[in-house]
């Protein structure tokens, strides 16, 4: 796991005590600890000392506030939630996670396609936590990443690994949805012909949405679509989406934001991430970040954007798209194009930012880069990708990183 702990930290946790009950006490309400593991027994009461053996077993008793911790090794069986029916409250989230320190995979071959994945737990259920897990597809046939359809609400993935799945990682259509601090890579296209291009995240519709502090990599048809909508208010920030999209077919590489003439796309805030070298000779259309039709309001503020295949920056038809404080460079057709309407351009740098070292991806600043200390002051973006309080001088610095 490439992740930790440290993710969430980034942006959700402050030095007040009190903010801090504010912004996690409903989700930690404590309950009781369960746990399973390979060597376990059905027939025990769940504890540390006396684990149960099967998943099924495992989420039987959980109620709100429960924890349930799976010790390591390699699991075959589905996570099951909705035979049960487990789901949490918004004052007592359910957690399901591996036993820290350990690492615990679950790689189920699903026998239906499309199938649930790994973890089973669609329909009116929400207020549960997924926690350091690694959720691997290589023996499933089928189309089997993890979707989350329009009745799940409120679920928190943190510091998980969602890898080799024949599909999208996570496919997402409901409210409320976060995903924090996990690896997402190496998902498989077969074909590689349209209808088989697979992303890290598709965002298909939904409200309130994070995706934060992630890993996103090697997948075979772009890092992020958010496509169709509606959506609103979904957050984008402090990702690394690198190396995506290999494929002919695929005109996705980092991140694309489209609507369509019946459903927009309206509020996305994208800053602080690093979106480079999406795109192969072979690939498709792979701009760094893509504004596409039926987006509206965007925000893009501090991102990194380097070596993509097309554009970095390339605005389409989308409208009232703000754009500040980016660098965009070297990128194959060119750093910023604007197709747009009402768009906001200020305070980029398109021309060589002086980065430290972009052979080997560190985009951190050279003391005498053009994007030092000259971007404009944004109360939405207090810290730079790695949790550094902005500005460190008289104003921001442009891009992901705050040095000077």
């Amino acid at each position: 796991m490439k992740n930790s702990w440290s993710s969430f930290n980034r942006y959700f946790l402050f030095p007040v005590c009190g903010l801090l009950f504010i912004l996690l006490g409903p989700i930690v309400a404590q309950g009781a600890t369960y746990y399973v593991s390979l060597t376990g027994s059905d027939s025990n009461p769940g504890t540390l000392s006396k684990p149960f053996r099967t998943f099924s077993k495992a989420v039987s008793p959980l109620r709100p506030g429960d924890t349930l911790y799976i010790r390591g090794g390699l699991w075959t069986t589905q996570l099951d939630l909705q035979t049960k029916n487990i789901s949490g409250t918004s004052s007592a989230y359910i957690k399901i996670a591996g036993y820290p320190g350990e690492k615990a995979t679950i790689r189920y071959a699903e026998p239906i396609s499309p199938g649930y994945g790994p973890i089973k737990a669609r329909g009116k259920r929400g207020y549960l936590i997924f926690e350091n897990l690694v959720l691997d597809g290589i023996n499933a046939a089928n189309k089997t990443g993890w979707q989350f359809p329009k009745e799940n609400h409120h679920f928190i993935l943190r510091n998980l690994e969602i890898k080799n799945f024949r599909f999208n990682a996570l496919f997402i259509e409901a409210n409320d949805i976060q995903v924090i601090g996990c690896t997402i890579h190496d998902q498989i296209s077969v074909s590689g012909a349209t209808g088989e291009r697979w992303y890290g995240i598709y965002f298909h519709h939904g409200t309130n949405g994070l995706i934060q502090g992630n890993k996103i990599y090697n997948n075979p048809g772009g890092g992020m679509q958010v496509y169709p909508g509606p959506i609103s208010n979904l957050k984008v920030r402090g990702n690394a989406i690198y190396n995506n999209n290999r494929l002919a077919s695929s005109s996705v590489g980092g991140i694309i934001v489209q609507g369509t003439s019946s459903t927009t796309v309206y509020n996305t805030q994208i800053y602080n991430n690093l979106v480079y070298r999406n795109g192969t000779s072979s690939s498709g259309n792979a701009s760094g970040i893509l504004m596409g039709p039926y987006a509206s309001g965007t925000k893009i503020w501090n991102n990194t954007v380097y070596g993509n295949k097309t554009w970095g920056l390339q605005i389409g038809k989308a409208s009232s798209t703000v754009l500040q404080n980016n660098i965009s460079y070297g990128n194959g057709a060119g750093n910023y194009y604007n197709g747009g309407s009402s768009t906001t351009y200020t305070n980029n740098v398109t021309t060589d930012p002086k980065f430290v070292s972009a052979s080997s991806n560190n985009f951190q600043l050279q003391s005498s880069s053009p994007a030092a200390n000259k971007g404009v002051k944004l109360s939405g973006v207090p810290n730079d990708y790695r949790n550094v309080a902005r500005p460190k001088g008289a104003t921001h610095d442009i891009g992901g990183y705050e040095n000077y």
